[in-house]
């Protein structure tokens, strides 16, 4: 229809304006009139979408509404380049660079030689078992296609082919079997065909780096979704298998391995150096652009060395055979380059062939003869998060092994070493600068954390640029206009989710705690008054609060996680020297059963050991019995104002303090637990312990048996303990545990009961989440029933100079019960919102206030459908008189059912659940 309108009027307008008649004139005129009427109705068709779009997807957590606050102040290309100490905006001559850079980087270097002089040094790799090599070279089928397709993300750039995952996704049915004989073929062949080769890179700027330089542009691959959907098929068989070759030592793209593990061994390291006796340092090792540089035919060894078998090996050489890009800038692209090694980044294959070459190198350093850190009886020499790699190395002569036995294997793999970022950090004092050319640091940053032995230091600058970045993006969005629910929402996406790595890997004091909590409350408040108490605001919905979440709260719970992590892995190299301070108390098992405080463990603990112990003793209330009445770790046993533990004792099962008594029901004398027990203890141990029992503890467990040994109470099988160290995720449950102590019944329940009398708060609470409605409209209701709406009588407690009279009328204060209800513009809209109801529902229905505050409850079952309508329009009647008063606006019924029929018209086509309930409702009645 428009093209036809358009090329009608241009062929009208090609006709000189002389020599025009008049019935072409007044055509032309109906052709632009009719033009305008078809983008009117474009126009109006997408502000319906969208009006839809915001009811769906407005303030929740979904792409759609982030998206809308995402920084497009710069744009990820090249505008400038310094090359060679000079900086360019010549278009062509940075084109030129880029493409000779990359060029080179691509090039191989392999060396046959060097490759298999490395190789003979490899010895004992494990390898998939025979099970896993049938799984991955079993032939790739249909399903797997379509499974792949659906892994693809949406609103995402096409490759240079344009097409789009949406499009694969919509006709995947159709498109699975065509692409089956692409790919098989391509399999045959050992070559995939042409635009399957191509991809483009887009140049994406490291943070806080200078865009000037190149190598700080980190490269990504644009690729083709045929291509993505044949490698996704065999990332997914990768990942079935990994499990059995990669090392413990690696966390990066590894399920149920997180990067928070590599930072707690770190501190750990650190905030207990006392227990390593050498002068051992870390080297963090920096490869040269390390998923660039690695050299294809390692990585097909090192898939063959590991067991996979031919068609897997195929399928990943067919992959990389002939692969090609070129490099997006401002103005186009550069000429195309050969890709002859490297992993491309943008692949869903790639990080796993990442981690087989990075699990070759776990490998040879730890059959080298490097000697790692040695805490008691284990040491540790590795550790791993894709290519961030840190060493631990015992003392200074290691470091120089080090760095020729990862020459060997750089010469094989291409993975280089740039010793300029290359990084030490002595454990113990040390007076070296630098050591090999590689820098001595008393602070750095690994893997996004600032790594220093001050503990103050190390939560300041950890915590503060993060809290600085929340502070700005909270800002941005106080520039919208947006609800309480949106802004608890954006707390937690914009505030808590930066917060969480860093307090799951360090502890943060209470000075951090509050701070964090007051910057995310005022976010809530608009900066301004908090009308209503944090104890209420932490509650549910169903309980009158906003599902809230405080930062000390979310902070006890990330310890709990760890305390669970550490039980159900207590051997894991991750927890070695957690393991090894929390035997010194029974076990971390055993300590978490025991009545202690923290300063009178005989055992000093880092702050986040500490932290986490507290976070314990907050939900874990311990009940008195004299059953299990433990003399170790007992805040009320104390030899020196510290409570005692001695390991010969406990690994002998003398628990509790009944097993001291004798016969008599009185502490044993030292002969007595000699002959009782058979242990040869000191009379000085003896006294210590016996000593330190009070008289009014032996009095309290006198008179019960115990045998010569007790079993240990599990801590899992606690009230808590099922809650927090369970194994399904349950960091909600384990929140509410510390949230008990914390959260309070909304004060106006007692206000509203002298009125209303018995209510069901759940139903009156959740009432507005039963349709689809903007939290906007909602909000109206929570602010009226928690009293804090805006009404000019409210306002004037905060500023005098406010005219209290009505909004509407003029004549009255604006109080609640009179904007909503008494006033002569309200009262007459409410008598024809009752006639409608009446008239459209066939009911007998009569608009009590309480029916506006609370809604429409109390009523019979065969009344369901039409008390949904009622509560419906109740609700959007209370947002209209809400807006028409800030807009100045008399509220009149005409204009209500004009914005119930704009309503209607944004949820008809939508399927939620709620919005097609809604529709089939008010069809049914005929409301409109």
């Amino acid at each position: 229809m428009e093209e036809k309108v358009v090329s009608e009027i241009l062929a009208i307008s090609n006709i000189s304006v002389v020599d025009l008649v008049e019935g072409q004139r007044l055509r032309l005129t109906e052709l632009q009139n009719e033009l305008d009427n078809i983008y009117k109705m474009r126009a109006q068709g997408a502000f319906i979408r969208s009006r839809q779009k915001w009811l769906e997807h407005g303030e929740q957590m979904s792409a759609y509404f982030f998206n809308l606050e995402k920084s497009r102040a710069k744009l990820n290309s090249v505008s400038k380049m310094n090359i060679n100490g000079s900086i360019t905006d010549n278009v062509d001559t940075i084109s030129r660079f880029c493409y000779d850079y990359y060029s080179k980087l691509y090039t191989s270097k392999f060396s046959e030689h060097d490759m298999t002089s490395f190789c003979k040094q490899l010895k004992n790799v494990k390898t998939i078992t025979e099970e896993d090599q049938k799984l991955c070279d079993s032939p790739i089928t249909i399903t797997e296609i379509k499974q792949a397709i659906e892994l693809l993300k949406c609103n995402k750039s096409p490759g240079n082919d344009g097409i789009t995952t949406e499009f694969y996704k919509q006709f995947s049915e159709i498109l699975a079997p065509f692409l089956f004989e692409v790919y098989s073929e391509s399999l045959q062949y050992s070559q995939l065909p042409t635009t399957m080769t191509q991809g483009i890179i887009c140049l994406i700027p490291k943070p806080k780096k200078d865009v000037l330089l190149i190598d700080n542009w980190r490269p990504i691959s644009l690729l083709n979704n045929d291509y993505k959907i044949f490698a996704q098929v065999f990332a997914q068989r990768f990942k079935l298998v990994l499990d059995s070759i990669i090392d413990e030592n690696q966390s990066g793209f590894m399920r149920n391995r997180h990067i928070c593990n590599n930072t707690r061994l770190i501190f750990d390291l650190i905030d207990y150096s006392d227990l390593i006796k050498d002068d051992s340092f870390i080297l963090f090792l920096d490869f040269f652009k390390a998923f660039d540089s690695v050299e294809h035919p390692f990585i097909f060894y090192c898939l063959e060395h590991f067991g996979f078998g031919a068609y897997f090996c195929n399928a990943m050489k067919t992959l990389y055979a002939g692969g090609n890009s070129s490099v997006k800038l401002n103005n186009g692209t550069t000429q195309r380059f050969d890709l002859e090694r490297g992993v491309r980044q943008g692949c869903p294959v790639s990080v796993y062939l990442f981690l087989i070459v990075a699990q070759v190198f776990c490998h040879f350093i730890k059959s080298s003869n490097l000697k790692g850190i040695q805490v008691e009886e284990r040491s540790i020499l590795i550790s791993q998060l894709a290519d961030d790699t840190a060493l631990f190395l015992k003392n200074v002569d290691q470091i120089q092994s080090a760095v020729k036995i990862i020459e060997v294997f750089s010469s094989a793999s291409g993975l280089c070493l740039n010793l300029q970022k290359c990084e030490l950090f002595a454990l113990k004092s040390c007076h070296y600068r630098n050591i090999c050319n590689i820098p001595v640091k008393d602070s750095l940053t690994y893997l996004g954390m600032v790594i220093t032995k001050n503990e103050q230091e190390r939560i300041s600058q950890n915590f503060d640029p993060v809290i600085k970045k929340v502070k700005n993006r909270f800002n941005i969005w106080l520039q919208r206009d947006l609800s309480l629910k949106g802004r608890v929402l954006l707390s937690k996406a914009e505030g808590i989710s930066r917060l969480t790595y860093i307090a799951s890997s360090i502890h943060s004091d209470n000075k951090i705690n509050k701070i964090i909590d007051q910057i995310m409350l005022n976010f809530l408040w608009k900066n301004r008054i908090h009308y209503i108490r944090k104890s209420v605001i932490v509650n549910s919905y169903k309980n009158g609060g906003l599902d809230y979440l405080d930062f000390s709260t979310l902070n006890n719970t990330f310890k709990i996680n760890w305390l669970k992590y550490f039980l159900n892995n207590t051997d894991s190299m991750w927890n070695m020297i957690s393991k090894s301070v929390f035997d010194k108390l029974g076990g971390l098992s055993f300590l978490l059963m025991c009545d202690y405080r923290i300063e009178k463990l005989p055992v000093k603990l880092s702050a986040f050991h500490r932290q986490a112990l507290l976070a314990w003793k907050l939900i874990y209330k311990h009940n008195f019995s004299p059953h299990y009445y433990y003399i170790w770790n007992n805040c009320n046993i104390l030899y020196k104002h510290k409570s005692i533990f001695l390991k010969t004792w406990f690994d002998e099962g003398i628990l509790v303090v009944g097993q001291l008594l004798n016969y008599q029901g009185y502490l044993m004398t030292y002969d007595e637990f000699l002959s009782y027990f058979n242990l040869p203890v000191s009379p000085k141990e003896f006294a210590s312990v016996i000593g330190a029992i009070s008289l009014s503890v032996v009095s309290l467990c006198r008179g019960i048996s115990y045998s010569k040994r007790v079993s240990l109470l599990q801590v899992a099988d606690t009230i808590c303990g099922k809650v927090c160290f369970s194994t399904s995720k349950n960091n909600k449950a384990i929140r509410s545990l510390f949230q008990k102590e914390l959260v309070s019944k909304p004060h106006v329940i007692s206000y509203w009961s002298r009125f209303i009398g018995t209510i069901n708060w759940n139903k009156v609470w959740l009432l507005p989440n039963k349709y689809i409605i903007t939290n906007k409209v909602k909000e109206i209701s929570f602010k009226i029933l928690h009293k804090f709406y805006p009404a000019k009588h409210f306002l004037s407690k905060f500023n005098k100079d406010i005219d209290v009279n009505c909004s509407f009328c003029f004549l009255q204060p604006e109080t609640v019960p009179h904007i909503f209800w008494h006033c002569q513009y309200t009262k007459r809209l409410w008598w024809e919102v009752s006639k409608f109801i009446n008239n459209k529902l066939e009911c007998n229905f009569l608009l009590l206030y309480e029916h506006v505050i609370f809604g429409f409850l109390q009523y019979e079952k065969s009344m369901e459908r039409e008390a949904y309508i009622i509560n419906l329009l109740i609700i959007l009647v209370k947002f209209h008189i809400h807006r028409c008063k800030f807009t100045n606006q008399k509220p009149f019924f005409s204009v209500v059912l004009k914005e119930l029929e704009n309503y209607m018209v944004s949820i008809k086509d939508s399927t939620n659940k709620k919005a097609v309930k809604t529709m089939y409702l008010l069809n049914t009645f005929k409301i409109l």
